[in-house]
Formats: structure tokens, C-alpha cells, sequence
């Protein structure tokens, strides 16, 4: 058994590293490294979640201030961004990092990685590591409403060519973050609002219940940056980005977790419903030949549904680790468009379990 430290455990995304990693046949948790007002005390103390499903052994661990002390064979890495570009170093030059945040997510020699989507792109690290004289890597995972959009279009981009995405991205709450869940949560001990003025306001307070967000700060360039990074070709030690034309819209809605995604795609070649619902299927069974192996990999990685994919019915699917795609038509735009929605589980697939799968896929190839 491996030890893998979590760097930031008593955020909600640490505490998702934590609850991936239980009762996992090859890795287990490490330290467990918070902020200096958290250092020394009790996870069950430091961690103001909900920790009822950790059990006693963990909760008890003492929390250590974030330096790199030996005693882990890996590091998982919930910080926020501006900690991670400082702290994620340090750990790196000794140990692999697996990466939730966009700290390094742009470097040149740093791929984004999705087991099924990309695992070519695992060599650049070997890259990294010459360039930067470390032992270990970082190996950030993408932004998560990336994971979802790019998990479907692989299959397009592999059979049909893709010349043109549009996407317009519907968010779960949880991807803002524990305070944003709190903040929701408050809300709706009002009971659901009414609209609460008739003149327009220029910065409108942060309210989630019974509206929708328009704007998510940084969200867009990541995921269209991130997309093509993710689905571009490894070719001498680089990344060549794909070519296509990807524009979207990515706004925050009322529900707890799972991304939703309207989904639009101009293909190269033209292709039917019936093509492109082969085309899943085909890349199902590659995956299961590649993939089923690793602990965290799901029956299917795309479930194809006749329905509309809902958030509150269908995230858990496969642990929250398939991508659900439902609604595939052809549309009016032109023969070689097609829509479909998507719907990823932001955080399992789209964050912590997501990264071990991707920490499973590195152990079997040979990068610990």
C-alpha cells in the first residue's frame, strides 16, 4: 500500500481525497497537511464538514503544517491556486503530485489529464521532470465542467473530425466551494425568493436559490484552453493543441452537484444518431480493455440515455465516474452538426476520485 499525503484535507475537496481513497486496494492516506491555524489539531477538530463517513484512525490524525517531510509516496493537492503554485514544488521535487487546481494546469511541460481521454499525454511528464530536476511530477486534472465536455468529445473527435463546439454549461453549486454550499444553504431557510427588485443592478449580491448565475470567473477561457490541451496530439515531448473552434457559456445553477452541458458539435464528416451513439459504445470497450482494471474505473465511461441526463437522478451513476449523455440529435445548423447533453459528477469524476484513477493509471505504467 502506497501512502498518499493530501495537501489541503480539511477543504471540501481535500475531504473527497480522503473518502476516494478509503478502503482502496493499493493506496491509502498519508499526512494529512493543512494551514497553520489548523496544524496540530485533530482532523475531527480542524475539519468543519461533515466527517461521519471517516473513520476513527484518520479522524483522530493529527493535521501537519504543508512542508514535505517524507513518509508519502504520493501527494494529492486540494490547496487553492495561489497556495498550490508555491507549496505543489515542494512536494513535486520528491514525490508525485496529483493536482486539483489550475496552478500549473498551463505550464508546457505539465499535461491535463483524463485516464480515458488522453493517457498518451502521461510522457510529457517524464519531460517535466528532466526540465525541473524532480523526482516526483505534478499532474494536474482538468477544470471540472472540462471533464464532462472533453469525456464526450473524444469520441467525436476520434471517428468524425470535430471542426466547431459551442457549449453553454449548467454548474452545481459545489463547484464554488464548501462556502458557496453554506452561503446556498442559508439562502434557503428563506424559502424560495421572488424577484427582489425592478430597477437593474449593477453588482447583484450573491444569490443562489431560485436564480441562475451568468458569469463564473475564469471559467470560460479554462474551459476552452483546457479542452484543447486535453484533446491535442503528444508529439516530441509537446502538447500540439487541437484545432477546432470551441466558444461557450458557463453560468451557476441551484443544484448540489453534478455540471450539466448543452452540447453543439460540427463534425468533419457527416455522421447519424445512430453513428454517433456506435461511437460511445466503441470507446467503451476500448476503455474497459485499458481501463477496468484500475479500482476507480467505472462500468461504462460514457452512459448513453435516451432521456435528458438530471442532475439529482443521474450523478451517482458508476460512483459519479461515467459521463452521462443524453438527448442526441442531429440539428437544424447544417448535415454535420449535432446536439446532445452532458452531465459529469464535478465531485467525483470532475475532481477527487477522478485524480486517483488518474494516480491508479501512473502506478501501473510505472511513475511511482
Amino acid at each position: 500500500m502506497k501512502k498518499v499525503g493530501i495537501l489541503g484535507a480539511t477543504g471540501a475537496v481535500g475531504l473527497e481525497g480522503i473518502e476516494a481513497l478509503l478502503n482502496h486496494p493499493w493506496l491509502e492516506v498519508g499526512h494529512l497537511y493543512a494551514s497553520e491555524r489548523s496544524a496540530g489539531k485533530p482532523f475531527r477538530e480542524a475539519c468543519k464538514l461533515d466527517i461521519s463517513r471517516i473513520p476513527p484512525g484518520i479522524a483522530e490524525r493529527n493535521v501537519r503544517e504543508i512542508a514535505y517531510e517524507g513518509g508519502i509516496a504520493a501527494a494529492f493537492s486540494a490547496l487553492p491556486s495561489d497556495e498550490a503554485k508555491k507549496v505543489e514544488p515542494e512536494f513535486a521535487r520528491q514525490v508525485p503530485v496529483m493536482s486539483t487546481t489550475s496552478a500549473f494546469r498551463y505550464e508546457n511541460d505539465v499535461p491535463v489529464l483524463i485516464t480515458e481521454v488522453n493517457p498518451g499525454h502521461i510522457e510529457l511528464l517524464r519531460t517535466q521532470q528532466k526540465q525541473r530536476g524532480w523526482k516526483g511530477f505534478i499532474a494536474p486534472e482538468p477544470n471540472c465542467t472540462t471533464v464532462g465536455l472533453t469525456m464526450s468529445l473524444k469520441p467525436l473527435l476520434d471517428n468524425f473530425g470535430i471542426s466547431r463546439v459551442i457549449m453553454c454549461s449548467y454548474q452545481a453549486v459545489s463547484g464554488a466551494g464548501h462556502s458557496a454550499i453554506e452561503l446556498w444553504g442559508k439562502q434557503r431557510e428563506s424559502g424560495i425568493p421572488r424577484p427582489v427588485t425592478t430597477e437593474p443592478i449593477a453588482e447583484p449580491p450573491l444569490l443562489f436559490d431560485g436564480n441562475v448565475i451568468g458569469f463564473i470567473s475564469d471559467e470560460e477561457p479554462k474551459v476552452k484552453n483546457e479542452t484543447l490541451k486535453i484533446l491535442g496530439q503528444y508529439k516530441n515531448g509537446a502538447i500540439v493543441p487541437a484545432s477546432f473552434i470551441i466558444e461557450c457559456f458557463c453560468v451557476r445553477v441551484p443544484t448540489y452537484a453534478g455540471h450539466f452541458e448543452a452540447v453543439f458539435v460540427e463534425t468533419e464528416k457527416s455522421c447519424s444518431v445512430d453513428d454517433i451513439k456506435g461511437a460511445f459504445e466503441n470507446f467503451n470497450r476500448v476503455c474497459r480493455e485499458k481501463f477496468s482494471g484500475l479500482p476507480s474505473s467505472p462500468g461504462k465511461a460514457i452512459t448513453v440515455l435516451d432521456r435528458s441526463p438530471q442532475p439529482r437522478y443521474d450523478a451517482e451513476i458508476d460512483g459519479g465516474m461515467t459521463t452521462t449523455v443524453g438527448r442526441i440529435e442531429k440539428c437544424a445548423l447544417g448535415d454535420k452538426w449535432v446536439k446532445y447533453l452532458v452531465l459529469s459528477n464535478n465531485l467525483k469524476k470532475g475532481a477527487a476520485k477522478g485524480a486517483v484513477q488518474v494516480m491508479e493509471y501512473l502506478l501501473t505504467q510505472g511513475f511511482f
